[in-house]
């Protein structure tokens, strides 16, 4: 049986943004299924009583800024820990990922390349006319995704993502979930990769 694993992120998460390349990659290896749920990350913390990031005390964010610096040395990835457009509203963004993959399009691709702009080049995701640029260096049909992202239907997709986040009792960004099992940040990828090993073991000798 096909493993599913629910990827609850937020498009402004650094550490989503370190995570979701090792993830696509225990995926694959896994024979599983990522099925991509961004969420209002906002209304995610208020549901769980979660402090957001920018409102914690001076001695945890200069430790966030410290571990993201060194886990994207780790990954092999370009930081920004502390951007120029951070936080900023994650609306636009998540819809457009949601678009993409109602139109047929690997939501990877978009994902990473939001994550990627606003971490590694320091753009606002929350801009409209940066997120077409993003989508046109794609070589995505902009026009086209921009549109669909700013229906009724994905705008209500993009809600409906955030209150699964909320009723699977999600508190942050990035959380992985597999049937019942939460793993919460990117530094669980690991521990993500053992429990699918597991569940094919148990398939196996079913």
């Amino acid at each position: 049986m096909t493993s599913v694993i629910r990827y609850f992120y937020t498009p402004i998460s650094g550490f989503a943004y370190l995570g979701e390349p090792r993830l696509m990659e225990i995926a694959r290896n896994a024979g599983a299924t990522v099925r991509f749920r961004p969420m209002d990350i906002a209304a995610v913390f208020k549901a769980s009583g979660t402090v957001p990031p920018a409102a914690q005390p001076p001695a945890r964010l200069a430790y966030r800024l410290v571990d993201l610096a060194r886990e994207a040395k780790r990954a092999g990835l370009p930081i920004h820990p502390k951007p120029k457009h951070w936080p900023v509203p994650s609306a636009p963004a998540g819809q457009l990922i949601l678009a993409a993959e109602a139109d047929g399009i690997d939501p990877h691709r978009v994902s990473f390349a939001l994550l990627k702009a606003i971490y590694a080049e320091e753009l606002n995701i929350s801009d409209w006319t940066t997120l077409h640029a993003i989508v046109t260096d794609l070589d995505l049909d902009a026009d086209r995704l921009l549109a669909l992202a700013e229906t009724p239907e994905i705008e209500a997709a993009f809600s409906e993502s955030t209150e699964e986040a909320i009723a699977a009792g999600i508190f942050g960004s990035p959380t992985y979930v597999v049937g019942d099992e939460l793993f919460f940040g990117q530094d669980r990828l690991d521990a993500l990769a053992w429990h699918l090993t597991q569940l094919t073991k148990a398939d196996r000798h079913a």
